[in-house]
C-alpha cells in the first residue's frame, strides 16, 4: 500500500465504487450518518492497523474494505469514546 497520504488517497479513488458499496450498506444498516470521509478514515485506520507497513495489492484492499461490519464501526465507536473519557476509562491498563 502507498505510504504517503497521497497515496492513500490514489488507494480510495481506485476503490471508490467498493467504498461507496459498503457505505450504502452501512446506511442501510441503520448507521445514515457515516459520511464517506468518515468511512474512509475508519478503511484507512483498519488497513494500517492490520497491515503495517506492508505493500500492499489492490485486491487485497478490496477484501478488507468488502470484508468491514458494522459491528466493526460500532466497536472503533466504542473504544473512540472509551479512551476519550473524561472520567479516566482510558488511562487504564486495559488500553495501554
Amino acid at each position: 500500500m502507498p505510504e504517503t497520504n497521497e497515496g492513500m488517497e490514489k488507494w480510495r479513488n481506485e476503490i471508490m465504487p467498493f467504498l461507496q458499496s459498503k457505505l450504502e450498506e452501512f446506511h442501510l444498516l441503520g448507521l445514515n450518518h457515516l459520511t464517506m470521509d468518515e468511512f474512509w478514515k475508519f478503511t484507512k485506520e483498519r488497513l494500517e492497523r492490520k497491515k503495517g507497513n506492508k505493500p500492499e495489492r489492490i485486491h487485497e484492499v478490496v477484501a478488507e474494505v468488502m470484508s468491514l461490519t458494522v459491528n466493526d464501526y460500532m466497536n472503533k465507536l466504542r473504544m473512540d469514546m472509551l479512551k476519550d473519557s473524561p472520567v479516566g476509562l482510558g488511562d487504564g491498563p486495559l488500553f495501554k
